[in-house]
């Protein structure tokens, strides 16, 4: 069997609703467009909402090798993932990690991955609440923005956004969590999630206009989250 590594965009799923356009249902044509003979499918990805690398296999073997050995990897305390963030802030520390449990949580009709500081052992025994893990570094910073590298030990949903609001430096085009970070006289602070309503992501007039975005296109600015770095056996 062959692998295959392709760039995934942001705000387009792996796996779609039915119906959806996403790189599942491109598949057939890729393989033909690439001269493979035996299907194609996905062995690791980005979340719905980032960009970065997809690894693609035709061979179920070495499919079923490669999940392991992530698992295996993250078990192990090694870090075979790693991410990149422009965070709007940027971390009190250059370098560090971020733990919390983390659990859904119904809010009117939506429901939110919301962390939990301190879980106690039935919730975790049954698996109402993980603990999750991120190694983050700060890679550069310039006008109140920074690039980070994230290395998650764990897999949640939404946990790499969720951490970095408890960084207090959410991730540039975050509209689900950002919102949970306030300010008062410039000084962040954190707010309880069911005070902070998903809502377009707020940014400085300053940043606004560096960035040259009208009010309209900051609705559709994508998640600068992207997964640079797959670590192979």
């Amino acid at each position: 069997g062959s692998q295959q590594v392709l760039i995934h965009p942001s705000n387009s799923p792996s796996v779609g609703q039915p119906g959806e356009l996403s790189l599942v249902t491109l598949l057939p044509a890729l393989r033909r467009r690439l001269g493979f003979t035996s299907e194609l499918h996905v062995v690791k990805g980005p979340a719905r909402e980032c960009s970065g690398l997809v690894l693609l296999s035709s061979c179920h073997r070495s499919s079923e090798r490669l999940q392991q050995f992530f698992t295996d990897a993250r078990q192990r305390g090694r870090y075979p993932v790693t991410y990149r963030a422009v965070t709007v802030g940027v971390p009190a520390e250059a370098e560090g990690e971020i733990r919390t449990g983390l659990r859904w949580q119904q809010h009117g009709d939506t429901t939110l991955v919301v962390p939990v500081p301190a879980p106690g052992h039935r919730s975790l025994a049954r698996k109402e609440v993980k603990n999750t893990l991120t190694c983050y570094r700060v890679l550069g910073a310039a006008g109140g923005c920074a690039l980070l590298q994230l290395q998650p030990r764990t897999a949640f949903p939404d946990q790499l956004p969720v951490h970095l609001t408890l960084l207090l430096c959410p991730a540039l085009g975050d509209h689900k969590h950002a919102s949970r970070v306030g300010k008062v006289l410039g000084v962040p602070f954190l707010l309880p999630p069911e005070a902070a309503p998903t809502c377009t992501q707020v940014l400085d007039a300053e940043l606004v206009a560096r960035l040259g975005l009208s009010p309209q296109q900051l609705r559709h600015l994508p998640l600068h989250l992207h997964l640079q770095q797959l670590v192979l056996p």
